[in-house]
């Protein structure tokens, strides 16, 4: 790259220290051809690691976000919802009994568990097969995903503490509810139908309370 006097505008040779035509020191950040720079290899090497490596952290920390987001619909509330509302679909009762809470081992009834979400979802099913007709396509959106107060939670625990009094409710240290909103449609005709799924999260993991 052509260097220039600073002071003559003579060219200089490029390892000039002092200018041929009229003697005058070289500053180096002086005497270049306007508009262009002379970059240092090793400094461009430099600059090239770095941007490589800023790319790099960005892609990661995207990758991380994005796989957050996903792992979130799959797991804790989100992913119970999505579960229970796949099983409520197919009307795939065992699943649905698969994610209840733990509390239900506790009922005297063995069958009661299958018997309250048979009833919970049938009856809605019932009412979108009444009103579209039965081979409607269901549809849904979660509205909210919320917890509950202490004093509602408070209340809960202590209804479900005398439903099932060998059941330690300790075990529960949280509950959320889920507004779903469930849309049935054939054809020109549909209905929606906001249930409420209450889940509670038992030591580590969610679990299914009520459908209700």
């Amino acid at each position: 790259m052509a260097k220039f006097c600073g002071n003559c505008g003579a060219q200089l040779d490029d390892d000039a220290r002092v200018c041929g035509q009229c003697g005058t020191p070289i500053d180096e950040s002086r005497g270049k051809v306007p508009g262009l720079k002379i970059v240092d290899p090793e400094k461009k090497k430099k600059l090239i690691k770095k941007m490589k490596m800023v790319i790099v952290l960005a892609v990661a920390i995207f990758i991380a976000v994005v796989g957050i987001r996903i792992a979130r619909n799959f797991t804790g509330t989100n992913g119970v919802v999505r579960k229970a509302m796949a099983a409520y679909e197919k009307y795939d009762i065992d699943t649905i009994v698969s994610l209840s809470s733990d509390m239900y081992y506790y009922d005297d009834n063995e069958n009661y568990v299958e018997e309250y979400f048979e009833y919970a979802v049938g009856r809605n099913i019932d009412n979108f097969e009444s009103s579209v007709g039965h081979s409607y396509k269901m549809s849904y959106e979660v509205e909210e995903i919320y917890d509950l107060s202490q004093r509602k939670q408070d209340e809960m625990l202590k209804n479900i503490e005398y439903s099932y009094p060998d059941f330690d409710v300790d075990v529960i240290n949280k509950i959320a509810v889920a507004d779903v909103k469930i849309t049935a449609k054939q054809g020109s005709k549909s209905v929606n139908k906001t249930v409420k799924i209450t889940m509670s999260k038992e030591g580590k993991t969610w679990k299914l309370l009520y459908i209700e």
